[in-house]
């Protein structure tokens, strides 16, 4: 992995939680362009029970929330096509996504880069490489699981 790789807490990836297999399931859509970092967090995900969709640009990452309305979106800031920064205003810029909570992990995080991130909606920022737990549990507040 290089030098933007997430630390990996495997006591998150567990998934023998009850909580995990009782919630209903919710989806949550990942809009990372490195592979391996989308493949982490699909994995931690889904070994809690959410149901994942993936883009790997801004654009597609735009499109796939208009059709799917999930719950909730992580999206990292550098992407291919248009930035994360942009492709959040622009989901928040619709009536029907503008509630969805937007979750930033980045590698890139300066103090002007996280005021743009909250001036486009987002709910939560996390520098990278992020702890998977602090991650998950901020996710379930998000969605009501907590």
């Amino acid at each position: 992995m290089s030098a933007t790789s997430t630390s990996i807490d495997t006591r998150a990836f567990s998934n023998d939680s009850p909580t995990a297999q009782s919630k209903p399931t919710q989806t949550i859509l990942i809009i990372e362009d490195y592979s391996d970092t989308r493949e982490l967090l699909c994995t931690l995900l889904r070994n809690h029970g959410y149901n994942v969709v993936e883009a790997e640009d801004g654009i597609e990452g735009i499109l796939k929330a208009g059709w799917l309305y999930p719950d909730l979106i992580l999206m990292d800031l550098s992407l291919p096509e248009m930035d994360g920064v942009e492709a959040a205003a622009r989901i928040h810029a619709q009536a029907k996504l503008s509630r969805i909570p937007i979750f930033v992990v980045s590698a890139y995080l300066t103090e002007s880069v996280e005021k743009a991130v909250r001036a486009a909606g987002c709910a939560e920022v996390f520098g990278k490489p992020f702890d998977s737990q602090v991650l998950l549990d901020k996710i379930r507040g998000a969605l009501g699981d907590s």
